[in-house]
């Protein structure tokens, strides 16, 4: 079972230089000390300068990650913050500059290793 994300994860693009940093939209669940992140936190959540946008399948042009464009994929089948799946190690996203999903931002660290969910 992956571990479920709150707001210290690491979240990188695809290019692995430029680091998303989420605003969680609840902060009454708190998982590992810290606010929950569900799979529709992701979207808007800005990625810290530092993509250098290399060559990457998928990508339409040569523009550095500045954004996740979309809920990310994967989330917990199990787990729900306020009805929406939570966000988990596992979980996919896509960037302004990447598509599709598969392609796109990954989870690096969750911020946290004690709570897990089912897929």
């Amino acid at each position: 079972m992956p571990p479920i994300c709150n707001v210290n994860a690491i979240i990188t693009c695809p290019h692995q230089a430029g680091v998303a940093k989420p605003v969680p939209k609840q902060v009454q669940v708190n998982v590992g000390g810290a606010p929950a992140l569900r799979i529709t936190d992701m979207p808007g959540t800005p990625i810290m300068p530092g993509c250098p946008n290399l060559p990457t399948p998928g990508t339409p042009s040569f523009v550095p990650c500045a954004t996740i464009t979309a809920p990310a994929a994967m989330g917990s089948t199990k787990v729900r913050i306020g009805g929406v799946p939570a966000l988990l190690s596992t979980s996919l996203m896509t960037t302004n500059c990447v598509a599709p999903v598969p392609n796109g931002a990954t989870v690096k660290s969750p911020g946290q290793v004690i709570v897990n969910a089912r897929g």
